[in-house]
C-alpha cells in the first residue's frame, strides 16, 4: 500500500494497525468477497440437495460450480445489488446469469434470504476465529508459558490495591495470566462447536420446503452438513443469536485478559518500579518528541487502548438478541461489522505476543526490592504465630510493623511474642528472615501451571496434524 493510499484510508484499523500477514487476513475476512463466497457456497449446497432428490442432474450442478468459480465476481454482485436493492437477490440473479437453463430455475428454490445469509455470517465468524484470532492468542499463551518456566523462581513483591502485599514470583504472575487466557481460549473453542445454522424458510417453519418435500428437516441437515454446521431444533427466519454471541463473549474475555496483562506490565515499567521493560530500538526508536530520554511502554499502552476501543462492540451483539417476532432487519448492519472485533483482538494479541517475546525482566531489581521490604512478612508471621496458639497474633504483629527497623528482629526479640516464637520450627523462622524465602510454593505452582498448559498446547498441535 502506498503512502498516499494509506493517508486516504478512512479507517485507522485497516491503514494503521493491520500490517503484513495480518493485513492480508483482514482483507479476506472483512471485505465482501469472503462473505459472498459463503453465500454462493450455501446456494450450491441447496442445489446439490435438490439434485439428490431428482429435480436436476448433479453433473449440471458440478458444472455450474466450476463455471461460477471462473466467472462470478463480488463487483458484479455489488453492482446488481445497487440495481435491485437487495443483497441476496443480487447473489441469486448473478448466479442465474452464469448458470445453464437447466440449473437457473432451481437456484434459491424453497429458501429465504437468511437461510443463506445467517449461515454465511456464521461461516465467516468461524473462519476468522480459527484462522486469524486463535493462532495469535496461542502465540501469547506460548510466551506466557515460557516466562512462567523461566521465572518460576524469580522472587518479586505482589501488590494488592496498588500497595506492597506478599512475596510471589514473576513466573507465578505469568502463570496466572497463562491460565486465564487458556481458559478463555478453551471456552471459545468449545463455543465454536455449538454454532448452529438453519435452512428452514421465512419464519423457520419449513413452509416452502415442506410443500416440495416430505422431509424438509432432512434437507436442512444435509445442506448444513456440507458446510460443517448442525441445525437447532427450531429457528425463526434467522439462526438463534446466542451461540454466535457466546463466541464473541469469550473472545472479549480473552481481550480483557490481554488488557489486564498490558496494564500490569505497563505499571511494572514505571520509572520508580522498573522491574520489566519492553524492547527498545536504541538506534532509531523515539520515546517522546519533547523528552529524548523517554522509553515509553508503547506496546502495553497500545494493547489497552485497543481493548478500550473494541470492548463496547460486544454490547451491539447482545442487542442483536432482540429481533421482533420471526425477524426484523435491525441486525443487518451490525452483522457486517462483526469482523472488527476479531481483527481488533488479533492486532492486540499479535502485539502482546511480540512484546512478551522480547520482554526484559530485571530479576535483580525484583529480588532487591522484595528483600528490602521486611514488613511484607507480617501476613505469614501472624499466620505462623496464630497456628501455635497466639490469639492476638494479628494485633501484636500489626503493632510491631509500626516500629522502626526490621520486623523480623522485632518478632525475634519481642517479649510478648517470645513464648510462641519458640514453638516455630527453624525452617519456618528461616523462611521469614528474607521475603524471597517465602516464594517456594508460588515457584512450584508456576512450574506445574506451565507444564499443564504446555501439554495442552502440544495436544492442540497434534489434533491439528491428524
Amino acid at each position: 500500500m502506498s503512502q498516499a493510499e494509506y493517508l486516504a484510508l478512512p479507517d485507522p484499523l485497516i491503514g494503521r494497525y493491520l500490517k503484513g500477514e495480518l493485513a492480508q487476513a483482514a482483507r479476506r475476512l472483512s471485505d465482501e468477497h469472503l462473505y459472498l463466497h459463503h453465500c454462493v457456497k450455501m446456494e450450491l449446497s441447496l442445489l446439490r440437495a435438490l439434485a439428490r432428490r431428482g429435480l436436476l442432474e448433479m453433473s449440471d450442478v458440478d458444472r455450474t460450480e466450476q463455471d461460477l468459480l471462473g466467472k462470478l465476481s463480488a463487483e458484479e454482485i455489488v453492482e446488481e445489488e445497487n440495481r435491485v436493492r437487495h443483497d441476496l437477490k443480487a447473489v441469486v440473479n448473478v448466479m442465474a446469469r452464469h448458470s445453464s437453463e437447466k440449473v437457473a430455475p432451481f437456484i434459491h428454490l424453497g429458501a429465504t434470504s437468511y437461510d443463506i445469509l445467517s449461515n454465511a455470517h456464521l461461516l465467516r465468524l468461524r473462519e476468522g476465529v480459527v484462522e486469524v484470532v486463535l493462532p495469535r492468542l496461542k502465540k501469547v499463551m506460548g510466551e506466557l508459558v515460557r516466562l512462567s518456566q523461566e521465572h518460576a523462581d524469580t522472587p518479586c513483591i505482589g501488590r494488592t490495591h496498588g500497595q506492597y502485599a506478599e512475596p510471589t514470583t514473576f513466573g507465578y504472575t505469568c502463570a496466572c495470566f497463562a491460565e486465564r487466557l487458556g481458559l478463555t481460549i478453551e471456552a471459545t473453542e468449545e463455543s465454536l462447536k455449538h454454532l448452529r445454522g438453519k435452512f428452514s424458510g421465512a419464519v423457520g417453519a419449513y413452509v416452502a420446503l415442506g410443500l416440495l418435500f416430505e422431509d424438509p428437516r432432512k434437507i436442512e441437515e444435509e445442506i448444513l452438513e456440507e458446510v460443517g454446521l448442525l441445525p437447532h431444533q427450531t429457528s425463526t427466519q434467522i439462526t438463534h443469536p446466542e451461540p454466535a454471541l457466546a463466541v464473541l463473549h469469550h473472545l472479549t474475555a480473552s481481550f480483557g485478559v490481554l488488557a489486564n496483562l498490558a496494564d500490569d506490565f505497563r505499571h511494572l515499567q514505571r520509572s520508580e518500579i522498573a522491574e520489566v521493560a519492553e524492547a527498545f530500538d536504541s538506534a532509531n526508536q523515539v520515546g517522546s518528541s519533547a523528552m529524548p530520554h523517554k522509553r515509553n511502554p508503547i506496546t502495553w499502552e497500545n494493547v489497552k487502548s485497543l481493548w478500550k476501543t473494541f470492548l463496547p462492540n460486544i454490547f451491539t451483539y447482545y442487542m442483536d438478541q432482540i429481533s421482533e417476532h420471526q425477524r426484523d432487519l435491525t441486525n443487518s448492519a451490525s452483522a457486517r461489522f462483526q469482523p472488527r472485533i476479531l481483527l481488533g483482538l488479533a492486532v492486540a494479541a499479535e502485539r502482546t505476543g511480540k512484546g512478551l517475546e522480547k520482554l526484559f525482566v530485571d530479576k535483580e531489581a525484583m529480588r532487591k526490592r522484595l528483600d528490602g521490604l521486611g514488613q511484607v512478612i507480617s501476613g505469614p508471621a501472624q499466620v505462623l504465630l496464630s497456628s501455635v496458639g497466639y490469639a492476638d497474633a494479628h494485633e501484636r504483629v500489626r503493632q510491631l510493623t509500626l516500629k522502626e527497623g526490621s520486623l523480623y528482629e522485632h518478632l525475634e526479640s519481642d517479649p510478648e511474642v517470645a513464648p510462641y516464637w519458640a514453638k516455630l520450627t527453624e525452617r519456618q523462622k528461616e523462611a521469614l528472615k528474607t521475603p524471597s524465602g517465602l516464594t517456594q510454593p508460588a515457584a512450584r505452582q508456576a512450574r506445574a501451571t506451565a507444564k499443564k498448559w504446555q501439554e495442552w498446547m502440544k495436544s492442540q498441535r497434534e489434533v491439528q496434524c491428524v
